[in-house]
């Protein structure tokens, strides 16, 4: 198996499950974060983020209110940005995701990134970017 045969398979297990009907996992939970940035329908943020959502990467965003109008003014004026998530680990309060973002298949390759999630009471509570600096 390819590496980008490995990738293909893990991102499908992805959409696999964040389309599933299994109980909420931290995991489902951070996919679907990233589902509502590459779809553009933000409507389960108030299911998924706390009201106290922050993005330590983007400040001004705070709660599910300002991740659905971040949501919507973003993909206005970006409706090919994608978030691609390749790995996802860990459970319970803490999952990092491993991944990049483009635009689509004209984009150049991205530096990958790390998001770091903290959970509180099954919702995203808190997340922090960290950029891949060693390419």
């Amino acid at each position: 198996m390819t590496v980008e045969s490995a990738r293909a398979r893990r991102r499908e297990m992805n959409r696999a499950q964040v389309n599933s009907d299994t109980p909420q996992s931290s995991q489902r939970i951070a996919l679907q974060y990233f589902q509502m940035w590459n779809t553009g329908d933000s409507s389960i943020a108030d299911e998924i983020l706390s009201p106290d959502w922050t993005d330590h990467a983007h400040p001004e965003v705070t709660g599910p209110r300002g991740v659905r109008q971040a949501v919507e003014r973003t993909r206005a004026v970006q409706p090919d940005l994608r978030f691609q998530m390749d790995t996802v680990l860990g459970d319970g309060d803490t999952v990092a995701v491993v991944g990049s973002v483009g635009r689509g298949a004209r984009d150049e390759p991205t530096p990958r990134l790390v998001w770091l999630m903290h959970l509180q009471e099954g919702r995203l509570a808190e997340m922090w970017t960290y950029r891949d600096t060693s390419a």
